[in-house]
């Protein structure tokens, strides 16, 4: 007989593994406690030996939703002090804990919603494994008078479920039923109830009106999808893809679905996933490119609606470009009037807004955008920081990261921190995840890049807590991001490739290869006539690349496809004189620059547009049809890659009649093999064994395998993001890794 003292770290918070132990502990005729303290599960138990030794190997499995990152075990002697085992009241102490992501409805309670139980057509119906978690949590731990279910006091029936250890309700902290949780109403924009409300808004939904509806963790905006020309003209969203929602066997009508992406949409955490389009999908959905963003329903009500639609919805998140996510009934009527016609409303409270997560998957899942289902997310790392850290993030597509010890957590997709009302929205991200966590930041990380207003508050944060404010260069961010994938940054040669970001000497970066401290390869920085405008008009980059390389009436004649020729003289005058002109060795500029030349893309409206839809275009192609320059050139003892021989290849090629769908797919693919060719020469010379990609354009799957091919032939390892974004929302982390790392060193 023996006593054993065990803590479990990992994610054990919010995903039944009290009950789980609990159970473990009956099933081995033991006696003691299992208590939640915030951060970890304590857990202490008596009997015969070998019962205790089988009760912490069973620890191991763990509930479906948990992982178990370490298991503490303190032996002891036998006491006989407990009788029976107990969940204990919850205690808050220390850091370390996990917090709980939103996760979709289970077969199980869609089975209670279908059959003949209490919870029959119930909407809001959850169990100990699903249902909303982060969007209700006030702080950890995870009980219910921690959340907003506490508007929400359980009937008689409830309570004897949560009190039942053999009922899987048994202590879910979110489920309610008809009689005692949550209810839905459905208004219209006069705020005039419509009852009832499911049945109303799936009549409203087929006679071609636009519903705002109030989901786990925000609005989103609903319709068919031959109501999308409306919804974009409200919405000002003129060519952004809009998501979709239907039922599995539905969206397999509409677009091709692979097993790797058939297990993402029928997984818990039910993100979008997008998935090669079928012709039955109208091009107003997603203009110009090839897939389309698909989810399966994920909460009770979105299986009820479907009982009365009949083919896959708009479901898109209800905010304005740029704006956070619509979280409150209130809200939703002031800043959604004039878009939706009607609104399908609950009254459990979101207080942390959380939007959908969006996975391509490419010889393995990874993510666009982390958010519900998969964020905050927590992460054991090799280091251990001497100091707490909170890292700010970048701007576009933003998400902060806490770091203490040798765990650091991520938040979800914050957005676009670029407006008064997306930096509120950082501010109370901050101040919920701190809370949370019980962390005091000592260091402050931020980008570079000086204007941002999250390295802003970073530096006003840091004053409020005389912390020390720490900047690390957004693409050494990105390679950064790589140390959750199991690899160790010493021995990664690092590929960036991206959009923009502020470089060490003050010009625009975004094409980059990174060894530890040094930056011996790249792009070569080209002109960007008119600064941020080339950006959003990407025929500008085209000027700036090939100005002096083609002649100057040739050069004219191809920018007059998008612009006048006053305009395109004076554009190439800002070339020459220098005049309002930054300088860039963005690899996101040179695909849009490639995207212009082609026709694909002359302008820019939502972030990545041209070298989206220049993906799209080039499956198409055939590299093989066209052999495109792109050539490495010697300059201050860095090798860099000449994109004007690229885009000077392009042209001849177009002047020869090339097929410009061959063109795309050849233009992609010289670039690709050209990083990669740095990469691995700078690897040969240093002895790495590991090439490591991420950045923006990590997301373009034509790209991505042709760097990791080329890797894998030299006889080196290659690593991509697979457990973060490889673009910006997983910046954050690099951040905080980069500034532990110049801590300890």
């Amino acid at each position: 007989m023996k006593n054993a003292k065990i803590l479990v770290r990992g994610i054990v918070q919010g995903v039944g593994f009290r009950p789980f132990v609990y159970n473990l502990a009956a099933a081995h005729s033991l006696d003691g406690y299992v208590k939640n303290l915030g951060t970890s599960v304590e857990i202490v138990v008596e009997g015969r030996d070998g019962e205790v030794e089988g009760f912490i190997e069973g620890l191991k499995s763990g509930p479906k939703l948990s992982r178990i990152d370490s298991i503490d075990v303190d032996y002891g002697p036998y006491t006989g002090s407990y009788r029976g085992f107990r969940i204990e009241k919850s205690s808050v102490a220390g850091f370390g804990g996990f917090i709980p992501p939103d996760t979709g409805i289970c077969n199980k309670c869609i089975e209670d919603m279908e059959g003949d139980t209490r919870f029959k057509d119930y909407w809001a119906t959850s169990c100990v494994d699903c249902g909303p978690r982060y969007s209700i949590m006030e702080t950890l731990p995870y009980d219910r008078e921690n959340t907003t279910m506490t508007d929400f006091p359980f009937c008689e029936d409830c309570r004897r479920d949560y009190e039942d250890p053999k009922n899987r309700r048994y202590h879910a902290q979110g489920f309610s039923c008809p009689k005692c949780g949550p209810g839905l109403a459905l208004y219209d924009e006069g705020r005039n109830r419509l009852d009832p409300p499911l049945e109303e808004a799936i009549r409203l939904l087929n006679e071609g009106r636009i519903l705002a509806i109030k989901g786990v963790g925000g609005f989103h905006l609903c319709c068919r999808m031959e109501v999308t020309p409306l919804l974009r003209k409200r919405r000002n969203r003129p060519e952004q893809p809009f998501a979709l929602m239907a039922p599995l066997k539905v969206i397999e009508k509409y677009a091709y679905v692979s097993d790797g992406e058939r297990s993402l949409l029928d997984s818990m955490q039910r993100p979008i996933v997008l998935l090669r389009r079928k012709p039955g999908v109208p091009e107003a959905v997603a203009p110009g490119l090839h897939t389309v963003g698909f989810m399966t329903p994920y909460t009770g009500f979105h299986h009820l609606l479907f009982r009365g639609i009949d083919e896959p919805l708009i479901m898109t998140s209800a905010n304005l470009p740029s704006e956070p996510m619509v979280r409150d009934n209130d809200e939703a009527f002031r800043r959604l009037g004039g878009i939706a016609d009607y609104y399908l409303l609950h009254n459990r409270r979101i207080l942390n807004r959380c939007d959908d997560s969006v996975l391509r998957y490419n010889n393995g899942a990874f993510f666009t955008r982390m958010a519900r289902g998969y964020a905050p997310a927590m992460f054991v790392l090799k280091d251990r920081t001497p100091k707490a850290i909170l890292a700010m993030g970048p701007e576009l597509n933003s998400s902060i990261s806490i770091y203490k010890d040798n765990l650091c957590y991520i938040s979800h997709h914050l957005g676009h921190i670029n407006n008064p009302m997306a930096l509120e929205f950082l501010k109370e991200t901050v101040d919920r995840l701190l809370k949370m966590t019980k962390v005091r930041p000592e260091v402050i990380a931020c980008d570079m890049h000086p204007a941002f207003l999250s390295s802003r508050l970073g530096r006003e944060l840091a004053q409020a807590y005389g912390a020390e404010v720490v900047t690390v260069q957004h693409h050494r961010a990105h390679v950064g991001s790589l140390a959750v994938e199991g690899v160790d940054l010493e021995d990664v040669v690092g590929v960036a490739m991206d959009g923009v970001g502020y470089g060490e000497d003050g010009t625009v970066w975004g094409g980059e290869v990174f060894h530890g401290e040094s930056h011996p390869a790249g792009l070569l920085p080209v002109p960007m006539p008119g600064g941020d405008l080339a950006t959003r008009f990407p025929m500008r980059m085209v000027a700036g690349i090939l100005y002096g390389s083609i002649d100057d009436e040739r050069l004219l004649s191809i920018m007059q496809a998008n612009m006048g020729e006053v305009e395109a003289r004076v554009v190439l005058r800002q070339v020459e004189t220098g005049v309002n002109v930054a300088y860039s060795s963005s690899a996101g500029r040179v695909l849009d620059a490639v995207a212009a030349l082609l026709g694909v893309c002359y302008r820019r409206t939502y972030e990545g547009e041209p070298a989206m839809k220049l993906e799209s275009f080039a499956l198409k192609g055939d590299a093989d049809k066209v052999k495109l320059p792109c050539e490495a050139i010697p300059i201050s003892g860095r090798s860099v890659i000449d994109s004007r021989s690229l885009l000077r290849g392009v042209v001849e090629a177009l002047d020869e009649g090339k097929d410009k769908h061959d063109i795309a797919a050849s233009a992609q693919a010289a670039l690709a093999r050209a990083f990669a060719e740095q990469a691995c020469n700078v690897a040969r010379k240093s002895g790495a064994s590991t090439i490591g990609f991420s950045g923006g354009v990590a997301v373009n799957a034509a790209i991505s395998k042709a760097i990791e091919d080329y890797v894998k032939g030299e006889g080196l390892k290659f690593v991509t993001n697979h457990r973060l974004p490889c673009g910006d929302g997983g910046v954050s982390l690099g951040q905080a890794v980069l500034a532990g790392r110049m801590l300890i060193s």
